[in-house]
């Protein structure tokens, strides 16, 4: 099972962007590949890869689950580490969410696909803190990078 540390591993201050410039589904899925690429947490030899099979993933059903979040996500072949973006987008932006509403907070996760224990395990860590009011409060209204980093880094459990 997945300890505590190994969940947040994918998570640090650069890979935090605090302000999405994208206004649609797939710009954002772009702008927050392309912030990986440029944090170095995710090879740039992969950016074509990993936003096709985001891409793939929101057409089977949209990572918006509500409250202003969404959770987009890939399990990639052969890929050596996981990464993880946290990123805002403060006027909302029309995901697709099953309750209708705008998403301001997207938390990006991908994982190489020999790890999908961990990978699940993130999930389901991520959904369950995104369900307290306080924890999407704390997101959106964060003014660094290591706020909202320290946000995640309560909740872990």
């Amino acid at each position: 099972m997945s300890t505590g540390m190994s969940l947040i591993e994918p998570f640090n201050t650069d890979s935090v962007l605090l302000d999405l410039e994208a206004v649609d589904k797939a710009g954002i899925l772009k702008e927050m590949v392309a912030h990986a690429v440029a944090a170095k947490s995710l090879p740039s030899a992969r950016r074509e890869q990993v936003l096709e099979m985001l891409v793939e993933r929101e057409q089977r059903g949209s990572t918006a689950f509500g409250k202003g979040i969404a959770m987009p996500h890939a399990r990639v072949p052969k890929l050596r580490k996981g990464c993880g973006v946290v990123a805002r987008a403060p006027a909302g932006v029309d995901f697709r969410a099953v309750d209708g509403e705008p998403v301001q907070v997207f938390v990006m996760l991908v994982s190489p696909d020999s790890r999908a224990e961990e990978h699940l395990a993130t999930l389901r860590w991520i959904s369950a803190a995104a369900r307290d009011a306080d924890f999407r409060s704390f997101i959106v209204q964060a003014s660094t990078a290591e706020q909202v980093l320290e946000v995640l880094r309560e909740r872990v459990p």
